[in-house]
């Protein structure tokens, strides 16, 4: 799954899985061996008009680098990448919901075999779904044999689903079989129709999951702009290998410091072709970076989880003689930390006490005298106001 890290700033630079250097490396050395080559090539094979030649060709290059727009090309792209990962890890599905609904509507020791047969067949919807998707899974589950063999399916059900024919695909099969044992409890009166509803609900909601990985992994990012982004990328470090070199000329040696180090670009390569790879690692989350999801472990928890809420939570319940208290109390470590409480931003507002007044009815009757007297007066002003410039006009 994503790297998890805590650590500070300074010691986060020196990880090395999941982090830019072992992304990059590669890159680097492949452009470096390159580079050098060129640069050797201008030092030990070109007279001094060659070298004068050959540093046009490098202001060239130089100045056609900058028509290449890749921090907008790669921005973009990355930031597409990133919105689809997360909204595939959003779509894995836990059982967490069915499961506490079904402990909720068929609870009792005489209905152990049937919260279990749930449990089971989760845990069974979700290896056959994502061994369609995702390589960890597959490499676990190449065959359903392998389910028989871990006991999430037995023989019987092996035999039923083997002998579907579907060639569109038969990995929402466990989903059925969870429903019709549901209808099956609501035939024998086990739960009415309102709890069937609810758990119904729960039950496409788990499957919806399966189903929009399986949506994800169809559709992909558009071919064409995956190659835009990869062709620009690259083809500006290609670029690179010219227009960075030094000026080995001697007109040029007079005038500019010849740096035999890329260092400026060394600083573009970590940042664009680290981006870069960013968005081919997370393109798809199913397979076997270091980024990628391991829906393995999402497997075994899911399974244990399932399973406790079937057995040993379905019918627990403490007992309820503790009252509650109002206050919960600190240790010494979080009394030190001083939480800011959250405030309206019109915590600190106020108002007079004259404009916190009540308005009376006879308050606003003397009002609008007021304002009638004032218009009238107004009124009087302006007309005295406009006779006086008439007879100046005249």
């Amino acid at each position: 799954m994503t790297i998890s890290y805590d650590e500070e700033f300074s010691s986060l630079m020196l990880r090395w899985r999941g982090s830019i250097w072992k992304a990059v490396l590669k890159d680097l050395i492949g452009f470096y061996i390159l580079y050098y080559i060129v640069l050797a090539a201008q030092y030990y094979f070109l007279d001094e008009p060659g070298k004068e030649y050959f540093s046009g060709w490098i202001a060239w290059c130089e100045i056609g680098s900058t028509y290449i727009p890749l921090s907008f090309s790669l921005g973009f792209f990355v930031s597409v990448i990133v919105a689809r990962w997360w909204e595939q890890f959003n779509w894995i599905s836990w059982p967490d919901k069915l499961m506490l609904m079904v402990a909720a509507c068929i609870p009792g020791e005489e209905n152990l075999i049937v919260r279990q047969t749930i449990a089971r067949w989760s845990t069974l919807q979700a290896a056959i779904a994502w061994a369609g998707i995702s390589v960890r899974t597959l490499k676990r589950f190449p065959t359903e044999r392998h389910m028989v063999a871990a006991k999430i399916m037995t023989e019987e059900e092996y035999d039923l689903y083997m002998n579907l024919d579907a060639p569109q695909g038969k990995w929402f099969v466990p989903t059925i079989w969870i429903i019709n044992l549901i209808k099956q409890q609501l035939k024998k009166g086990v739960i009415d129709s309102v709890q069937m509803e609810m758990l119904l609900k729960h039950v496409y909601s788990y499957r919806d999951g399966f189903a929009m990985l399986f949506v994800y992994d169809w559709i992909k990012v558009p071919l064409v702009y995956t190659q835009v982004v990869a062709i620009a990328t690259y083809g500006y470090f290609f670029i690179c290998l010219i227009g960075r070199q030094p000026k080995l000329d001697q007109k040029s040696m007079e005038k500019e410091i010849a740096i035999l180090f890329p260092i400026f670009t060394t600083f573009q390569m970590l940042f664009y072709i680290g981006w870069l790879k960013v968005g081919q690692y997370l393109m798809n989350p199913f397979g076997e970076d270091d980024d990628d999801f391991e829906l393995n472990y999402v497997i075994d928890r899911n399974t244990a989880v399932a399973h406790m809420m079937a057995t040993e939570l379905a019918d627990q319940l403490p007992s309820i003689d503790q009252p509650m208290y109002p206050t919960i109390p600190h240790t010494r470590a979080s009394f030190k930390i001083q939480d800011v409480i959250p405030k309206s931003h019109l915590a600190g507002f106020e108002l007079t006490e004259h404009d916190m007044k009540l308005i009376k009815p006879e308050d606003l009757e003397e009002h609008e005298k007021l304002l009638e007297e004032t218009r009238a007066a107004n009124r009087n002003r302006l007309g005295t106001l406009v006779r006086a410039m008439d007879r100046k006009s005249e």
